[in-house]
């Protein structure tokens, strides 16, 4: 099962099957549609086997799987009860109703599953009750055929499709018990039902007084429905008695009540819980009741054989995956390392043949000294033209550049009486007026071209007999030199 389970989970998903089953008594009924649309219909009869074991044997016997079950409780198996409106909410209404009921039942509220919904019969709420052990123990076991138990409603909710569901309507029915049941429905929803005792319908044949009995207890209820149901009344009764002729039935009734009297049109064979089971699988059948919630579901379990065998085997592929990608990987790399390699040995053996030609070509140690020489002569001589063009170029400009730039800095504080010139020297004597004359002059020099690269490495400052400040400045030399 676990294998079949985990490819089941792997497989597409697809829309799931509708199965219904009516539980009584004495029998649980199946009805399904097989692969050509085609309903199918079967019954196992409870005898010593619970009826749940029944329910579970019918499914194994038709081999139903992967498909939504709609359960429908036969009288008997469920309570009904009409109590106060509690004005509960959807959310609340399914936890909190079981304590609302404690004080009308035996059982405890954990024990049951309960719902309902709001009647227009006198401001009043219908609640319907069963035990909860057996609709969890019956998911658990639908589970091993991979079913899903997603609604659980009732026989009397169930006969609203008898019904024209925008009119208020009643049902006449027989139970598996032989028991006529009334139950009237206002736009679908069920808002009254009762028993008729004392009433005993056998073979085709109906005697007019059991008809007439009939007769007054479907009147008294209708009168009792006029009473509470200020604003709408009853318009019809469909007759649908397992055993009797329903339409002779409801003719009969018809000449008797006050409402239009129809038998149900919509099976024209089987018996009446195979009716329910064949309306069952609609997915409206019960819009206003479902006793089973997903909280009843039993919770699936976090590590099962099917998740581990599913992680190990997704685990032993990736591990498989990873050693063959890694192995490629490796294959390749000693691929390209063998081509690395013999192109190095290519190379290699290629600078080895020319560094032995490039051996045959080296010059004698004596050639290349002879030509060092050479190169170092012919650098000096370099040198010296440049001298020369130098020396020659300032021969032809000469110094008058020198003597306009001292011109142009003339002041009244400082008297040049002796000037000495030369292409690297510039010697200057004269007077000064102050001895802060002489390095303010010498700061104006940077203003002219022609004397800012001149550097002056001695200054002598003296006085003469007259006493007059005298002044001497020594340029220096380029062979470090200077002037007497």
């Amino acid at each position: 099962m676990a294998v079949s389970t985990l490819f089941a989970k792997l497989s597409p998903v697809k829309q799931r099957d509708v199965v219904s089953l009516v539980a009584s008594a004495e029998q649980v009924v199946i009805a399904y549609q097989d692969g050509n649309g085609k309903t199918q219909l079967d019954a196992q009869t409870v005898t010593q086997s619970d009826l749940w074991m029944a329910a579970t044997q019918l499914i194994a016997r038709h081999e139903i799987s992967k498909a939504n079950v709609h359960l429908v409780l036969g009288h008997g198996l469920y309570q009904s009860l009409l109590i106060d409106d509690p004005g509960l909410s959807d959310e609340d209404k399914r936890a909190a109703l079981p304590f609302q009921l404690k004080d009308f039942i035996s059982d405890s509220p954990s024990d049951i599953v309960a719902d309902g919904f709001s009647s227009p019969v006198a401001n009043r709420f219908q609640a319907f009750v069963c035990h909860k052990l057996p609709l969890i123990q019956f998911s658990k076991a639908l589970e091993k055929s991979q079913c899903r138990l997603t609604n659980v409603s009732l026989e009397d909710v169930v006969l609203r499709q008898w019904t024209r569901l925008d009119k208020t309507e009643m049902v006449l029915s027989r139970d598996s018990y032989g028991v006529l049941q009334l139950a009237a429905f206002h736009l679908g929803r069920l808002c009254f039902q009762r028993q008729i005792r004392g009433v005993i319908l056998e073979g085709q044949m109906m005697s007019p007084s059991v008809v007439d009995d009939l007769a007054l207890e479907v009147q008294r209820s209708l009168d009792y429905l006029r009473s509470q149901l200020k604003s709408v009344q009853v318009t019809g009764l469909v007759v649908s008695v397992h055993g009797i002729d329903d339409t002779e039935l409801a003719f009969q009734l018809s000449s008797r009540l006050s409402v239009a009297v129809r038998p149900q049109q919509l099976f024209e064979t089987e018996a009446h819980h195979q009716h329910i089971a064949i309306a069952a699988l609609n997915c409206d059948y019960s819009p206003d009741v479902n006793l089973f919630s997903d909280g009843l579901s039993p919770k699936a379990p976090l590590l099962t054989f099917e998740k581990m065998l599913l992680v190990w085997g997704a685990t032993s592929l990736l591990v498989v995956l990873v050693a063959a990608y890694q192995q490629f990987s490796l294959g390749q790399a000693k691929q390209f390392f063998s081509v690395a390699d013999s192109e190095r040995q290519s190379a290699q053996s290629l600078s080895d043949e020319l560094n032995e030609q490039l051996a045959l070509h080296l010059p004698s140690i004596s050639l290349t000294n002879e030509v060092n020489e050479k190169k170092a002569s012919i650098d000096a001589k370099r040198r010296a033209l440049t001298a020369v063009k130098k020396h020659d170029a300032a021969l032809q400009q000469g110094h008058a550049d020198t003597f306009r730039a001292l011109a142009s800095l003339s002041r009244r504080d400082i008297s040049v009486s002796s000037i000495s010139v030369s292409q690297n020297a510039l010697d200057l004597k004269g007077l000064a007026s102050t001895p802060s004359s002489v390095p303010a002059w010498l700061q104006s020099f940077s203003t002219q071209p022609s004397l800012s690269d001149r550097v002056f490495e001695q200054m002598a400052l003296s006085r003469d007999e007259k006493n007059r400040l005298n002044f001497n400045l020594v340029s220096k030399r380029e062979n470090g030199g200077s002037a007497k």
